[in-house]
């Protein structure tokens, strides 16, 4: 079965609340959601976006994504790069849930706070700059990957490089494709590949960090058989989750960026 993708969902019923960037992003969002001005801006977008046809409000903004996650979130896209702050804003929150999961994947790096700051941060800057005539589809997709990648790219310079990842990964000619980088790093680029996809469901947090653990160790730890061990599982069993968990991301990149993508 192929790895599911990741989606842009109906919101759920409990989000994070407080003081911090996200609960006060999610009260905002309600304040939005019980405005009459934003109900009459999204009856306005309906008229003209088929996709949202018989939206009459945010919450069934939310609703409709679900059903057509693509159509939708290239409508808002389209209204946000014609200058809808709204619109814009739709899409951070549908998205924010992502960047919540791409903050915690960096856990240990920063605090909580900074790393949300910064996945927000660069979710927004994609949701800015995403290229809809390139990039119409698996949109959900391509905006949570670019948000890793710039997470990433922020995180790098402060990071403390570690060995890079052995030709013993099994597939590196795999890791090298999906990982839509020239240069940089090996393990710099496995370590951000694998953020992305357990942010995407794609691969478990245990399995992501089995496999950083086995071939891209911190400084001072063994790797291999030794950090197999750590995880209390034989070097077989591990390589074996390890193929595994890298075929799936393969295919879920694959099927994710079209060929014409060129990213």
């Amino acid at each position: 079965m192929e790895p599911a993708m990741p989606t842009v969902a109906a919101a759920p019923s409990r989000r994070h609340t407080g003081s911090s960037l996200i609960g006060q992003l999610n009260a905002e969002w309600a304040r939005l959601c019980a405005d009459d001005a934003t109900a009459d801006a999204v009856r306005c977008w309906a008229r003209y976006h088929r996709a949202l046809d018989g939206c009459t409000g945010l919450a069934d903004v939310e609703a409709a994504v679900a059903g057509s996650a693509d159509d939708v979130l290239l409508a808002l896209l389209g209204l946000a790069h014609d200058g809808d702050g709204l619109a814009g804003r739709t899409v951070l929150q549908l998205m924010l849930g992502k960047a919540v999961r791409i903050a915690a994947s960096h856990s240990g790096r920063d605090t909580r706070e900074s790393l949300e700051h910064a996945a927000v941060s660069a979710l927004w800057t994609t949701i800015a700059t995403y290229p809809t005539d390139r990039r119409p589809a698996r949109v959900a997709a391509n905006i949570a990957m670019d948000t890793v990648r710039a997470v990433c790219g922020e995180l790098a310079h402060d990071r403390v490089e570690s060995p890079q990842a052995p030709e013993a990964l099994g597939r590196p000619g795999e890791i090298s494709a999906v990982s839509e980088h020239d240069g940089g790093p090996a393990d710099q680029e496995l370590i951000e590949l694998l953020a992305w996809a357990v942010a995407a469901d794609i691969v478990s947090a245990a399995d992501a960090t089995l496999i950083v653990d086995v071939y891209a160790p911190a400084p001072g730890e063994a790797g291999g058989a030794a950090a197999a061990t750590r995880h209390g599982v034989s070097w077989p069993a591990a390589r074996q989750r390890a193929s595994r968990a890298i075929r799936k991301i393969t295919r879920a990149i694959n099927d994710d960026v079209p060929a014409h993508a060129g990213v």
